[in-house]
Formats: C-alpha cells, structure tokens, sequence
C-alpha cells in the first residue's frame, strides 16, 4: 500500500479547518468552543476556553472590534453571531480567579518592551509565559495606552484597573516615566536580548517585515499601530503575540519565518453549506450588555461550524466514533507501526464501502477507496482475519460451481442478442420472480434472450480478495465471449457497478430500464396512490438511470413515493454492503436500523438484501419485483426473507426448475449428504444465522461422522457430538437420534484444528 499516497490523501479532509470567525480573527480565539460552552450555559468553562488566547480578556473582550462577525455564515441567514456581545456576556459572568499555579522557571533572557499599550502588554505577557525577564518602558505614568481612552459604560474602570494590577504582580518590570526615541534606543540594544516597539507612534521610518515584524535594526520587533496602520484593538493585540513569537524564535536562533503563514488572519478551507439554515435574527440586549438568558440564546444561532458531512451521512463513521483523518492515521498506524491489530482490522472491515463519503465530501475523499486499498493490502500480508470474510467468499464460490453457474441461449435459438444475468441473491430472495423476468425479457426482445446465472464476484472485491476477484471477472468475460459478445440485461446494481467499472468492454443495461422503456406487463396491480418510501441502492448512486427508472415504475403503477433525507447519490447503505453483514453483525444491524428509522411508512427497494434486511428488522418493505409481479402486497411487506441455508438452496433449487422449465432438461444435482434429515428449532436457526452455519454445513459434519463412526457419545442425556473440518473452519454438532431424522441440540465453529491420534 502506498503510505505516502494515503497520508495525502488525509489532507483532502477539511473538518479540522477552523470556522471563519476563528480564522479571520487575527489572534484565533476558539469562537466555536467557548459558543458551545454558552449553549450549555457554563459561562466559566466559556471564559477559560476565551482567555487562552485573548490576553486581558476583560478588557480586549469589551472593547474588541471583532472583524470576526464580518465573516460569520449566518450573516445573510439573520445576521452574523453577536460575537462581541455574547464575549461580554462571558467575562461578566464566567470570570473567576484562577489558583494559583507553579511558578513559571526563568530562561535569565532579558527583553525590553518600549511602550505599554495593548500591544506592548499583549508581547510582554507572552514572553513572560515563555520565561524571559520582560521590562516595559512606559513615558507616562499609567499603562494600558488607548485602552484608558475606552473607559466607560462597555469599560468600567475598575476592570481596566484590575488586568493592568494583575500584570504588576506578575514578573514584569515596569518602568514608567521613561521615554525610548531612536537617539537612545541603542543603549538597550546593549543591555536585553531583543526590543519590542509598541508606542504607537515612532520618530523614524521603519523597515518592518510583514510576517515577521521585524525591522533593519538588530534584535528590534515592532507592532500596534506602527506595524498595522489602523485603530484596530484586536490587530494590535495580534502584533503583540506575533512579535513576541519572532522575539523566542530569535533568541533561540531558529527559523523566524517557518511555518507561520496562518499566524494571522486568514481563508478557512472549511466550507458550511447553510441553503437549507432557517433565518433566525439576532437577539438584541435589553441593556448594555446581554443577560445570561440572552447570551445563551444568542450562542443557540451558532451553528458550531463544522464539516462532518460525512460523519452525518456515515453510519459507520458514527458507529466507531472517527473523522477522516483519524481513520486515516489508524489505517496508517495499522499498515506501518502494528501491522494488522485486531481492533483496528474490525473496524476496517466494518466499512460498507459504499462511497456515501465521496459523494458528501466537499474535496471527494473517498474512504471506500482506502478500504479497499487497506484491505487487499492486509490480504497481501496476510494480516486479513479468515475470519471476517469467509463465509461470504465459500458463498461466492458456491455461486460459480456447477450448484448455480448456468449459461444457455434462450430455448430453440443458437445465439443470444442479449443475455440475462439477474445475480445470486435476486435468485436467492426471489426466485420465483427472476422467473417471471425471463419470460417477460423473452417476450419483449428480439433476437434472442440468453440466461447466465453466476456471481458478478463483489465478494471478492469487498475483501480485497483481488484474487479470488478477477478470477470471477475472467470467468465472466470467456462466458461472454463464448455466448458472441450479447448485451447483458442487468437486476442487481451492485452487478452492474462490478460490470461498468471492471469489465467496460461488455455492454450492460439495467432490467429497471427495460421494465420502465418497453412496458410493464398487464398482470401488475395498481397502487391506487399508497405512498412509499423509497430507498435507494448504494450501488446505484452513480445510475441515475436505475434509480430514475424505479420511481417512473413505481409512479406509472400509481404509487407515491416519498424520499428520504439521503437519497439517490447520497442514498445510505442498507448495513449488507463491503461485507459488513458478516465483518461485524452488530455494526451492520446498527446501521439497517437507522436507516429504517429514518422514516415512518412502508419502503421500497429494488435490491433483495436491502429489502430483506429492513423486514428482518421489522419495516415494512416490498421489492420492486412486488409491485410488478406480486400479489397482496400486505403479506408481501412482511414476508421475511430466506435464511442463509434458504437462499443457498433456493440458488440450486432455481438452476433445477428454470432449466427444466424452459430448456426440458432434469438435473439431478445434489450436495454432499443432502438427503439427510434435520430436526431445527427456531432458536438453533438464530444460532446458525449468528454464527454463518449451514444446514449443509450441519449435514455434512454428522453425514461425514456417521459413515466413519467418528462420534462421541454422552452415555447421561444420549446426545451425539461430531466434528469435522472443511477447509479452514471446524464444525461441531450436539444431536440425538430420532428414528432417521437427526435433532439438533447446539451447533458452533471455530478454526483450530482438533488432531487425533
């Protein structure tokens, strides 16, 4: 797997850009943090989340210009967020003391501050933190600079007074009544480390570098409104803190430019889509500052800006609790550092890589896409658990043995212009209609409508088992080839994914579109209006034609359709896809059920295992076949779907029946000791659904016992107990004997291997 490929494509996720308010604010106070903190109404959580980065935030707070608003994206949805009113709100009510904690340790480097305004106490407080020995020269006989000029209503002066006594308290040396001008300036240079200029005003023209702040002069920074050109009280602050940053990199002769294009304000890459965001104006404070109820409703507008499309749309992003670019990391820890960790590969097993992120994703990153890659990569270090995937590759298999591969010409013709392939589990579910599609595609088409009953190979791909994959696909297109190249008439969407993405050269067509195009047969019954939900297959999010043509259908036989949130190219994962049914059953219930929860009503859909997994989980649901070919659609919706055992027989049971219907052929075709009789309770089948046991499985492993009398035999309850290995899974059955019909007690499996001797 290429690492480095991954690790970039890690940067395609934006959500840990910051919000434009957060951005755009030139000293980055996390707005988003402490607005959240006041929706929860903890005004003293809000507070310590503000003075992180707003020095003297009592004050800068009240008297801050707030460029951040501007930019706010409920400027044109009600207004932007009162920032500056709800930060009033936060230091009149969320301030309290902080305890005090362990004395800072001094690094003996001396720095001199010219100048004791907003910026020059902003740079001396930081480098204060940082351990230098700070001195401010003050020429008058007060500090605070401009802020004194800001006293009243918003400013009360005992708050000024307060910030400026607690920076005297600090290690700060201040001396007042003492004016620096370039005529003495170099006496300083002599004495301290580096200079910061915060006067306002200076005698000489200045060379200042923009990023930097540094002048021609040595070891000399400068900010406030000789560096900024402007009254702006929070850009001087921001010439405070970035001087004083320029001063520690100087001292400790490293890069002063390096990685410091976002210091400043700047574009966020984070993009909020707010066409669908209710306007809700601005609450307006009843006084000259809001009340805590104010504040709160207020914060509430914020929308807490945040991508996480994907994490929205995503049930599996939900389910374990991971953004992009920490999935990613895990993926990357798992491949280098680990190199297959059993936690982390459930959870990239779990992925339906389904593709919902990609379509969501304001930069198209497609986590389906690194699924896949991350799991043919732990196939190809033999990291991938057996276990995971097993069950649904022997499926595979099956579907391409001599048990379900079927490929004929229609009946009486030598040549075929198309060529039905309606996948395993349509045969599996609805057998009885993939039947009645036949005989409608013979009726309807010229020139010859053959039958080819394989698997398109999905399973392979979704385990990155690119092997076992393009075998599948290889198999396919000789079987293609030797039919003369036909058309192939498409039921299954995820077919028709593998089909248009790994075998371009044959030419497919959806069976929805042929339904839609040519006409639906007479005997379909009529809606008469009954609305349905329709969900889409996450396959088909790219077709427009296929799901197009199921609402055409749906609507020509007078239903209607109701959509969900997530539809068409955005439509969800029914829980079945990338193998998550089998990866991790839990995970995969989780997401059948927030699908079906979504909304109230009857469903729709047009792919079995979306159909038969949402009855499983009490909806309501028909197939598209119903409304075409069934009958009472009430029954219907709750009809439960085929057990795994079922839908393997109803595969082998299909290939009988149809090749004897319509080509007169019998096929006496059986599996290993099917002739055996089983006795199963409802709550053993739950057991062998749990646990991806067949009753040929069953059969198999007491068949097999029998014949070579390799049973125990418990002499207290008369129970049996045999084993058998096949392939890489060990099977064992508890049973008893009645009459020639074997009861089932308890089944399981594992993948040791019991050896006797």
């Amino acid at each position: 797997m290429d690492l480095e490929k991954l690790l970039a494509k890690r940067e395609l996720c934006i959500n840990d850009n910051p919000p434009s308010c957060v951005a755009t604010c030139p000293i980055h106070v996390d707005v988003k943090g402490f607005m959240e903190q006041v929706q929860n109404k903890n005004f003293e959580k809000a507070y310590n989340i503000l003075e992180k980065r707003m020095p003297m935030s009592r004050v800068i707070a009240r008297v801050c210009d707030h460029p951040c608003e501007n930019v706010c994206v409920r400027k044109e949805k009600g207004g932007s967020i009162s920032i500056s009113e709800v930060e009033k709100a936060i230091v009149e009510y969320g301030f309290h003391k902080k305890k005090e904690g362990p004395s800072i340790p001094t690094n003996n480097r001396k720095i001199a501050i010219i100048g004791g305004g907003i910026s020059g106490l902003t740079c001396a407080l930081d480098l204060e933190k940082k351990g230098y020995l700070v001195t401010i020269y003050e020429r008058s006989d007060r500090l605070g600079g401009r802020l004194n000029q800001l006293v009243g209503d918003i400013l009360p002066q005992e708050v000024l007074v307060e910030e400026i006594e607690s920076i005297k308290k600090t290690k700060i040396k201040v001396k007042m009544g003492i004016e620096i001008s370039k005529a003495n300036i170099g006496k300083l240079q002599s004495e301290y480390e580096a200079i910061y200029i915060g006067t306002g005003k200076w005698e000489a023209q200045l060379n200042i570098d923009e990023i930097t702040l540094a002048t021609e002069m040595e070891g000399v920074f400068v900010g406030g409104t000789i560096a900024t050109k402007s009254d702006s009280i929070i850009l001087s602050v921001s010439t405070g803190k970035i001087a004083a940053n320029s001063i520690d990199r100087y001292v400790q002769k490293t890069s002063l430019t390096a990685y410091r294009e976002k210091e400043s304000s700047y574009e966020t890459e984070l993009e909020i889509d707010t066409s669908e965001l209710i306007e809700e104006n601005r609450i307006v404070p009843s006084s000259t500052i809001y009340s805590r109820e104010e504040a709160i409703k207020e914060a509430e507008r914020c929308l807490l800006c945040e991508c996480a499309k994907c994490y929205k749309a995503c049930p599996h992003l939900q389910y374990e609790k991971l953004m992009p670019k920490e999935y990613i990391r895990k993926i990357h820890h798992n491949e280098r550092v680990i190199l297959g960790d059993r936690y982390a590969n459930i959870t990239i097993n779990s992925c339906m890589v389904c593709g919902l992120c990609k379509n969501v994703c304001p930069t198209g990153l497609d986590m389906a896409e690194i699924i896949r890659d991350t799991r043919r990569s732990m196939v190809e270090r033999e990291k991938m658990p057996p276990s995971a995937h097993d069950f649904a590759l022997k499926d595979m298999e099956f579907n391409r043995s001599e048990y379900f591969h079927l490929l004929r010409h229609e009946p009486g013709m030598g040549q075929s212009t198309f060529i039905f392939f309606p996948g395993c589990q349509l045969c599996s579910s609805y057998p009885q209609y993939v039947d009645k599609s036949y005989a409608y595609l013979m009726e309807i088409l010229e020139g010859g409508v053959g039958l080819y009953l394989n698997c398109c190979g999905a399973p392979g791909e979704w385990a990155g088992r690119y092997d076992l994959f393009q075998a599948s696909i290889n198999k396919i297109y000789s079987d293609w080839e030797s039919m003369g190249k036909p058309i192939i008439i498409l039921a299954c969407s995820t077919c028709y994914y593998i089909f248009e993405n790994y075998i371009p050269d044959i030419e497919i067509i959806s069976l929805w579109k042929i339904f839609n195009e040519k006409g639906l047969p007479n005997t379909t019954d009529n809606g008469r209006g009954k609305s349905l939900v329709v969900h889409d297959s996450c396959t088909a999010r790219d077709y427009s034609h296929i799901y197009d043509s199921i609402r055409d259908i749906a609507y020509k036989l007078e239903y209607e359709l109701i959509e969900p949130e997530l539809t068409k190219k955005e439509t969800q994962c029914c829980g079945y896809g990338g193998l998550a049914y089998f990866a991790n059953r839990e995970f995969s219930t989780y997401a059948t059920d927030q699908r079906v929860q979504e909304k109230d009503g009857e469903y729709l859909a047009y792919c079995a295992m979306c159909r038969d997994l949402f009855v499983s989980r009490g909806k309501r649901t028909l197939h598209i076949l119903d409304l075409i070919f069934g009958e009472d659609m009430e029954k219907l919706s709750m009809k439960k779907g085929p057990t795994l055992s079922e839908r393997r027989n109803n595969r082998l049971k299909f290939k009988i029946s149809i090749l004897n219907k319509f080509w007169g052929e019998k096929l006496n075709l059986k599996e290993e000791y099917s002739d055996i009789d089983l006795i199963i309770d409802e709550h053993i089948k739950k057991l062998m659904e749990d646990r991806l046991i067949l009753e040929a499985d069953i059969k198999k492993v007491i068949g097999h016992s029998e014949e070579n009398q390799n049973i125990f035999y418990n002499t207290e309850n008369n129970h049996y107990l045999s084993f058998r290995r096949m392939l890489n899974v060990t099977y064992w059955v508890e049973y008893v004997k009645n009459g020639d019909s074997y009861k089932i007690i308890t089944i399981y499996s594992h993948r040791m291997d019991v050896q006797g001797e």
